[in-house]
């Protein structure tokens, strides 16, 4: 659903209904009060207007226009653009690489698969995509010959063999892009043309595997010294990329400058100059949206509720600016550890104690706190009005908040109240003292709370463990967590099961902490996890991803579900062309990857 100003809802795939709340919070009016003492002046682009009602001459109607900038705010800084990092979604930190990255194929706001790098998608009907007798495949690609890097370089086959010899090094730090699972081989038949190797058939193969890397940059570095390579400034400062705009300015801690980039290969963007500014919460976010210090508020910046707020004042009709929320796609649950090594008490790698926690949750008090309301409750990661639900009824597990229920199964897994009301295991007398760890955004700190309410009612001491700004990006911490956590994701159609919950895509110390952070691994669902990989047709697909929904949800417990997310887009009077992203099939659409689309005038 979308809701905004003068906005029409697009034809959306999987878009949840929601309905707006309007109680006015007390906190606007103690951000509007400190308003200036906390918003940083936004870049200015000197005026070409003039004087209203003034003639213009035929001197300064010919006259360059003058640039164009804009200033997006967003809370966590981006650390790296190394392939084998995950930059963490919390904060918009991720935005930014869309500028700079792009590879064969990208998705339209639409969520289409379409060509980028690449001159054409392959097909069967061609001949440059071929599945054969053994189930493997083959792919090849043209390479567009005006794509370039942004040092002037032509972009060649070759770079993306470079790139996939990075993702699969033996002496770099592991990345789990779908690049090491699926593809056998990477070769380069001439400047244009790109020959790739599958392992099988998979529905994957369209999609951006993996991204080229510039071997006339790097291609000495990584031959003579890996350790070298990896600490390289090319990931951070000097980075060279292929997307729409050059990075041009790094000052760490306050913003990221990006330049438009006039050889992109899909066009030079409209908009000359982009700020990432950051900033250090949503309350700082807002002011400075209030304040004209930032012009967009990318999601995962600023709460639901100061959207929904927003819309009835700074966006109200008449004064050009807008807030869209809508339901972006991301599925929210809790995260256990799974790992015995990290799990603090052990009762988090226990199947009995996730169903009993699961069944003491609040959900709708973590919706009402996550998304004012707006957002639907999650039974699991299969949307409300997914055509296939019947098919996955049996896979669903049961809920309902009931409190006693949840104390019954406690007890039969051996834990019950000591005098003190704290749950004790009574085999081990280890106590329930667990911790719950959230980045402190959106709705995140609330909900955290919540959880721990219903937590505490059957007897657990509950930490509440805000994530400080500084180690949001630290995978390693966000990995280790003892016993909770919440996560969300972007449903990836094509690869959800294999990217949330096989072994393979956990995170450990060689991925340096890249993966899934709960360590999820089961002996019984990871064969047909494989298994799934390979499965081209819904009809195959389907039955398949049921039993491994039943392993993973019904058996497990492992992630239990929570809701859907809803995301605020705020952009100011001026700024043209932000929509709500629709989800694809092949990955997460997130609204910074269209920036190059936008215009201001």
């Amino acid at each position: 659903m979308l809701l905004g100003n003068d906005l029409s809802r697009p034809a959306g795939r999987r878009l949840l209904p929601g309905s707006p709340l309007t109680p006015r919070p007390l906190w606007l009016v103690a951000t509007i009060g400190f308003v200036l003492l906390q918003a940083c002046a936004a870049p200015q682009a000197p005026s070409s207007d003039g004087d209203a009602g003034r003639t213009t001459s035929s001197t300064e109607a010919s006259a360059p226009r003058a640039p164009k900038r804009l200033t997006i705010g967003i809370l966590q800084e981006p650390q790296t653009w190394a392939p084998w990092v995950t930059t963490t979604t919390a904060g918009g930190a991720n935005q930014a690489a869309f500028l700079i990255k792009r590879t064969l194929t990208t998705q339209s706001q639409d969520g289409q698969l379409q060509p980028d790098l690449a001159a054409t998608l392959p097909s069967l009907e061609r001949g440059d995509w071929k599945v054969n007798s053994d189930g493997t495949m083959e792919q090849s690609w043209k390479i567009n010959p005006n794509a370039r890097w942004h040092d002037g370089q032509p972009v060649t086959a070759d770079d993306f063999v470079f790139g996939f010899e990075i993702e699969t090094h033996k002496d770099l730090p592991r990345s789990i892009s779908p690049a090491n699972g699926l593809i056998s081989s990477a070769r380069a038949l001439d400047p244009q043309t790109l020959v790739l190797n599958l392992k099988s058939s998979t529905p994957l193969a369209g999609q951006m595997l993996y991204f080229p890397a510039p071997r006339h940059i790097l291609g000495d570095v990584l031959a003579t010294d890996p350790e070298r390579f990896v600490n390289h400034d090319y990931w951070t400062t000097a980075f060279v990329g292929t997307g729409p705009y050059r990075l041009s300015g790094w000052e760490p801690g306050a913003y990221q400058e990006f330049t438009a980039f006039d050889d992109y290969v899909g066009g030079r963007p409209k908009i000359d100059t982009v700020i990432f500014k950051f900033l250090s919460d949503s309350n700082t976010l807002l002011a400075n949206v209030l304040s004209g210090g930032v012009e967009v508020a990318l999601p995962d910046g600023l709460s639901i509720d100061m959207a929904v707020e927003l819309r009835g004042s700074w966006a109200a009709p008449g004064t050009g600016n807008n807030v869209i929320t809508y339901n972006d796609g991301r599925y929210y649950y809790v995260e256990f550890q799974h790992r015995p090594e990290w799990a603090k008490p052990a009762a988090a790698r226990d199947p009995r104690v996730r169903r009993a926690f699961y069944h003491s949750i609040d959900k709708e008090g973590v919706n009402l706190v996550e998304t004012a309301g707006l957002g639907l409750l999650a039974d699991s990661w299969i949307t409300p009005d997914d055509a296939r639900r019947p098919q996955f009824k049996d896979a669903i597990p049961e809920w309902s908040q009931d409190s006693n229920l949840a104390t019954r199964i406690l007890e039969d897994a051996g834990w019950r109240k000591g005098l003190d009301g704290v749950l004790v295991n009574s085999s081990t007398g280890e106590r329930m003292e667990s911790e719950i760890r959230v980045t402190n955004g959106q709705g995140h700190v609330k909900a955290m709370s919540v959880l721990a309410e219903g937590w505490r009612k059957v007897g657990a001491v509950v930490s509440e463990v805000p994530i400080p700004a500084a180690r949001v990006s630290d995978q390693e911490y966000r990995s280790t967590f003892p016993f909770a956590g919440l996560s969300g994701y972007p449903l990836r159609y094509f690869e959800w099961e294999s990217w949330r919950f096989s072994c393979a895509t956990a995170a450990q110390a060689d991925t340096r902490w890249n993966g899934h952070r709960d360590g999820y691994c089961s002996q019984s669902a990871e064969p047909s996890i494989m298994r799934l990989q390979g499965v081209l047709q819904d009809k195959d697909r389907t039955p398949l991803q049921a039993e491994i929904m039943s392993i993973i949800l019904r058996e497990d417990y492992a992630g239990p579900p929570l809701y859907w997310q809803v995301s605020p887009l705020v952009f100011a009077k001026g700024v043209t062309g932000p929509v709500a992203p629709r989800l694809g099939f092949y990955d997460g659409v997130y609204s910074g990857a269209a920036i190059n689309l936008w215009d201001k005038s």
